[in-house]
């Protein structure tokens, strides 16, 4: 294949993929809601799926498993030569099969049934089987494969993926506490430096602080600027308290103005009322602050309770710190 082959391969697949999100889009309903729900109310969470799709099941399954949902994946085989002791009845039985028709998976749910164990399945066809033996029968519908021959596992493990994450970020939102949840979860890593960590074990504060008072002029904001290189200036008063801030944009602002830099003061033309940040705040709340918004922050001013600036914290220094 030449270059510009494989760039149009990868693009018609690109294109059926969005056909298949659209497909999954249209077709979520009651049905979804009713599943959250009985995620929700459920004693533990056991999800299954063989070879592609187990493995989508085990995802899932972990993921519930972060936000403290009880969940385990068994894998289907195993729970066909004793293993399906570890279900009870007032669990969930998550199914995923493409076909809807895998014979480990469909006989697995005839027995969990038996067991007075709800089964939820994800298929990405309809009318299937397995559907049709389940208590909540949700599709992830394909309008094919990625591949040109309609064969390899590629979209359909990708849409049924994106329907067992939709359904755990519902139950997770609804049992509330996530971010508390995470943090207990992810002590190392990059969510747990966000969670875990605060502005105040990254800010530059101290002498690092770029500063001003007010009565300083738009041409020493340049200087300052240029000689701090973090983009923003913290504009005080002698008590330390935050009066306003200038930043690059503010300064490239004013320099088509046609104002003499040397006379117009900081005061003048910095932000009154800028966001702000406090240095016990978590970095992944400070970076919500930051992102979050219309038009983005790439650096704050950190000020504590009474109001006094103690540092400022760029989107970068979250970022690396998270690294």
């Amino acid at each position: 294949m030449t270059r510009e082959e494989i760039k149009q391969l990868a693009g018609s697949g690109l294109e059926r993929q969005k056909e298949s999100l659209t497909l999954l889009s249209e077709q979520l309903g009651e049905d979804f809601i009713d599943a959250v729900e009985l995620v929700v109310r459920s004693n533990k969470v056991v999800t299954t799926g063989l070879g592609k799709s187990g493995f989508v099941a085990k995802k899932m399954s972990a993921t519930l498993t972060s936000v403290h949902v009880q969940s385990m994946y068994l894998h289907p085989v195993d729970a066909l030569h004793g293993d399906l002791g570890v279900m009870a009845s007032g669990d969930v039985l998550v199914a995923f099969s493409k076909s809807g028709e895998t014979p480990e998976v469909v006989a697995l749910v005839a027995l969990a049934q038996e067991m007075r164990v709800n089964v939820i399945s994800i298929t990405n066809r309809f009318g299937t089987t397995l559907a049709t033996r389940s208590d909540i029968a949700l599709t992830a519908p394909i309008t094919s494969e990625l591949d040109q021959h309609d064969l390899l596992p590629t979209a359909s493990t990708t849409q049924s993926m994106i329907l067992a994450d939709l359904i755990c970020v519902c139950v997770a939102q609804m049992q509330g506490g996530m971010v508390e949840k995470l943090r207990l979860t992810h002590p190392r890593g990059s969510i747990g430096a966000a969670l875990l960590r605060s502005i105040d074990e990254i800010m530059h504060s101290g002498n690092s602080i770029p500063r001003l008072g007010g009565q300083a002029t738009v041409s020493d904001a340049i200087r300052v600027l240029n000689t701090t290189a973090l983009g923003i200036i913290c504009v005080m008063g002698p008590d330390n308290r935050l009066n306003g801030v200038i930043t690059d944009g503010d300064v490239r602002r004013f320099a088509g103005s046609g104002l003499d830099a040397h006379v117009v003061l900081v005061a003048d033309v910095m932000t009154r009322k800028p966001i702000t940040v406090l240095p016990s705040q978590s970095l992944h709340s400070a970076l919500q602050i930051m992102e979050n918004r219309e038009r983005q922050i790439a650096v704050v001013p950190v000020v504590d309770e009474i109001g006094k600036c103690v540092g400022v914290v760029r989107v970068h220094d979250i970022v690396r710190a998270q690294l």
